[in-house]
């Protein structure tokens, strides 16, 4: 497994993700079960603890998992649910309407990760928006959303990148990829409140026809809210995720 080293502005962690992501998605790499942190963190010219932040980050997206005696490997496909996506203020079960404060918006060009999701070259220009979710003064999610730039919705306005993008798109979009997970990322945004006991990452890619593709990776804080993610073409609950069960032991 040959990686060359890393060193940009960006986070270590971030960039060893991206090396190790572009390295594991290769249509000719065999590789099933993946070096030693000592191994990786020789290669990359990083220290360990680097290397354990990408490599949970990895898991976190679904590109490793834990095989027999806890050694990481590729990840295997799960199959795909079917149903429509909501709006993750839809999604959050409360008495309460959810509020959505947009803390960062850029134009940047496109990640190993991003492009190979939204199914676009490499640096291409994309379209991100980071927001929190409140339900009354809680902040209970932390979202990043991301799209091709030049199909970027109108900035301007209240909600998430996905409600902005309109309910035509959304009965038009088909679930390309839906990812649920323990969050580890120890860089995303939670701004005003101490960090969640039980994170859930939830990362989705959607695409209608003629459209773009729409990715996220929301960060959840289970112990505080219920989800429902998915509906069928009849609008029903297709997929209920309680708070309660995924915070259990």
């Amino acid at each position: 497994m040959d990686i060359p080293p890393v060193r940009d502005r960006r986070p270590l962690a971030v960039q060893v993700y991206d090396r190790l992501y572009d390295t594991l998605i290769r249509p000719d790499e065999d590789l099933v079960v993946l070096p030693t942190e000592q191994e990786l963190s020789r290669q990359l010219a990083v220290s360990r603890t680097t290397v354990r932040q990408a490599l949970a980050l990895l898991e976190e997206d679904g590109v490793l998992e834990r095989g027999p005696g806890r050694r990481r490997q590729v990840a295997h496909r799960a199959p795909m649910p079917i149903g429509a996506v909501r709006p993750l203020e839809e999604m959050l079960l409360s008495g309460e309407e959810a509020s959505v404060e947009r803390l960062v918006r850029r134009i940047s060009p496109a990640t190993g990760w991003s492009a190979r999701l939204l199914d676009i070259e490499r640096g291409r220009e994309i379209a991100t928006w980071e927001s929190l979710v409140r339900v009354g003064d809680t902040v209970v999610a932390s979202t990043l959303e991301v799209i091709e730039a030049a199909q970027e919705p109108t900035p301007e306005g209240a909600g998430t990148m996905f409600a902005r993008l309109g309910a035509r798109y959304r009965k038009a979009a088909t679930l390309t990829s839906l990812r649920m997970a323990p969050s580890t990322s120890p860089t995303r945004r939670w701004t005003g409140s101490a960090r969640p006991e039980c994170p859930l990452a939830l990362t989705v890619t959607a695409s209608a026809p003629g459209g773009p593709t729409y990715l996220a990776k929301h960060i959840v804080d289970a112990r505080t809210v219920s989800l429902n993610v998915l509906t069928d073409a009849h609008g029903d609950l297709v997929d209920e995720l309680d708070a309660q069960d995924l915070s259990s032991p």
